[in-house]
Order: structure tokens, then sequence, then C-alpha cells
């Protein structure tokens, strides 16, 4: 899963998160925004994750993030996205997920991608749905205290939409 060259999509880079980026990310976040509201760069350490840059291709500026966790047993992974405020309303995540979903769908075996969503969260289920993924409900996910919205892509509905 690893990516040994950048993504490139018309107005993205998309490129492997290094220990270096990491820490001007954390630095860039503790100054501008209250900590609690970016807990996903947690998922930085731990095993089985993927972590990649969104950066503008004409200034380089990172603009977001997308992380993989990765399920080898049911060759599932589960997507998170963010951009950071400033870039949002631009088409930047649509763009950079159904680049990621090409990627993953042409280059691994994996037949599965799920994201969750929470429902107050407008912006995040409509990045969802625009970049392919189907709603398929509401449940109680591990870790949260409320409902969250449940979205999913297969191999198969990724190739028919497409390709």
């Amino acid at each position: 899963m690893k990516l040994t060259e950048p993504l490139e999509t018309k107005r993205l880079y998309i490129r492997q998160l290094t220990q270096e980026d990491y820490e001007l990310l954390i630095n860039k976040v503790n100054d501008t925004f209250p900590e609690e509201e970016y807990p996903i760069f947690s998922y930085y350490k731990e095993r089985d994750v993927y972590c990649f840059l969104l950066q503008l291709r004409e200034s380089h500026q990172i603009i977001g993030y997308i992380f993989l966790r990765i399920y080898e047993m049911d060759k599932t992974i589960e997507c998170f996205y963010t951009l950071f405020p400033r870039y949002t309303g631009n088409g930047y995540a649509i763009e950079a997920l159904r680049k990621v979903f090409d990627h993953i769908f042409q280059n691994d075996d994996f037949v599965k991608i799920v994201a969750y969503v929470e429902q107050g969260n407008v912006r995040g289920w409509k990045v969802a749905e625009r970049s392919g993924m189907k709603y398929m409900g509401d449940f109680f996910h591990e870790g949260k205290d409320s409902k969250v919205m449940f979205f999913l892509i297969t191999k198969v509905d990724y190739l028919n939409q497409f390709q």
C-alpha cells in the first residue's frame, strides 16, 4: 500500500506522509486549531494505517490528508479524510478520494472501502457520496458516543461507475 511515487490529479499531488511532515502538521494544527478537532493524527502511529498528504500542484501547499486503515482478513480498507477549513468546498477531497480509490482497486487485492461520517458532518457525507460511496445506514461505531453514517464502495461498484 505504500506509494513509491505520488499520485497526481489535475490539481493535486497525493503522497505518503513522512515523519517530518507529521511533525510539521502537528505543530500547524496545535497552533491553529484545538487539538481535539484533529484526533485523527493519532492514527499515524498505528500499525496497518497508511497516511497520505494532499498538496496543491501549483503551490505545493498541504491542504489535508487521507488515512487508510487496512483490514487484511476481509480485504477492506477504512478511509478517513479531511481538508483544512480554508480548502473545503472546492472538490479537492472528492478528486483525491477518487484517485486513491482508483489506485487501490487497480493495484491491490482489496474488495471494499468504507467510511464512517458523523451525522452532523454534511460536507463529509456529501464527499463520500460524490466520490462514489453508497450510504448504507447509521449505527454506533466503536469509540463514538453517537450514531455515525456508514458509507461503502466495492471494487465492482467503483469499476462500474468510473471505468
